[in-house]
């Protein structure tokens, strides 16, 4: 039987408002596109409600994708209902033998289809916690570690899970930058614009901050509001701080072009929505190759973690945290026109990180 389907798998159920399902979506439409293989995304849910139709619209999907789900009704993952969706994964997958390549950003199952004998690449983007992290030592063990191989976003997230390089690769995340149109936009004046979640460290104490310093200056701040890590926040912002709601991928791309200055202002601690967890010094912000893709002005936080994409005075402004260079960054962006090189420099550069790109050094990887 020629081998021809692709399998990913995630544990996040759809429709959902996070950076890891545009994630997964983006890079599925990438395989399909590359490979001109059957793409099957495996997730725990899918709403009968959210149609094919209406995921390629908001993740503007080039490529149809089949979802297969395993629960007839949204769940909370906790470890037993994780190894529980494993081992329905892994009935699922042995019932196939059409299989090129199966790739998952969920650790359990690809730890239970490694000890099966079940080859497979695992993503990982953050830490472990918990009982997470006390599985992931049977890595170690020769019948699982010859199974698997390993992506991570960062070489300081590679150290900290000790996997060699000859068993993983490093592999930013990544844009599309042909869904974003920088032309014919219709600026919104003194008005900077955040996309993201509201996780402690992420942008509001600083932009909070800045309200106050900038009362001329408008913040827009898109995104999911249950991720504010302390509503009270609300209750404190400023008059030229409105909070937008969540946007969709596709209403992103559109709404974006309407902004000339993207903030991606962090603090020292990174948090995400896992507690107690800092990603300050491993992070990739799918947001960062968004805002590239766009061409607009991009004023970022001055990290290391990025500094090797994004580049002070080349294809943005990176800035040290102190409110007073904030400030003054912000008030050049909209009133000095020979800026705009920044946002084109920053579409261009977006071009080196596409998930075609990215998925054609996976199956290189894959098949080394």
């Amino acid at each position: 039987m020629v081998k021809n389907k692709i399998y990913y798998i995630a544990d996040f159920s759809l429709p959902n408002k996070s950076a890891y399902s545009s994630h997964v979506l983006k890079i599925c439409d990438a395989f399909s596109e590359v490979t001109k293989k059957n793409v099957e995304l495996l997730i725990p849910f899918l709403d009968s409600n959210y149609l094919l139709k209406n995921i390629k619209k908001d993740y503007l999907l080039k490529y149809n994708l089949k979802i297969k789900f395993f629960f007839n009704k949204k769940k909370k993952l906790n470890l037993f209902k994780r190894i529980f969706y494993s081992l329905k994964l892994l009935n699922y997958i042995k019932k196939n033998s059409n299989i090129n390549l199966i790739i998952s950003r969920s650790i359990i199952p690809s730890l239970i289809l490694s000890v099966f004998g079940i080859k497979n690449i695992l993503e990982i983007h953050t830490e472990l916690t918990g009982m997470t992290k006390f599985l992931f030592y049977l890595t170690r063990l020769e019948p699982v570690k010859k199974n698997i191989k390993f992506i991570f976003i960062n070489n300081h997230l590679r150290k900290k899970f000790k996997i060699s390089k000859k068993k993983s690769i490093i592999l930013f995340d990544a844009v599309d930058y042909r869904d974003f149109n920088p032309k014919n936009s219709k600026i919104i004046k003194n008005t900077c614009f955040y996309s993201g979640s509201f996780s402690k460290g992420k942008c509001l104490e600083i932009i909070m901050k800045l309200s106050k310093k900038l009362p001329n200056i408008n913040f827009h701040l898109y995104g999911n509001e249950n991720t504010i890590y302390d509503k009270s926040i609300l209750n404190k912002k400023s008059k030229n701080i409105k909070f937008c709601g969540y946007l969709s991928y596709s209403e992103i791309t559109k709404k974006i072009r309407n902004y000339r200055a993207l903030l991606m202002p962090y603090e020292k601690r990174v948090g995400v929505l896992i507690k107690n967890i800092n990603v300050e010094s491993y992070f990739s912000p799918l947001k960062m190759f968004e805002y590239m893709g766009s061409g607009k002005i991009i004023l970022a936080s001055d990290l290391p973690v990025y500094r090797n994409i994004l580049k002070d005075k080349t294809n943005a402004l990176l800035i040290n945290n102190d409110i007073k260079s904030w400030s003054k960054n912000i008030n050049n962006v909209f009133k000095d026109k020979k800026l705009n090189y920044l946002g084109k420099a920053a579409r261009e550069d977006s071009k080196k990180y596409s998930w075609l790109k990215r998925v054609r050094k996976i199956i290189r990887f894959y098949e080394d």
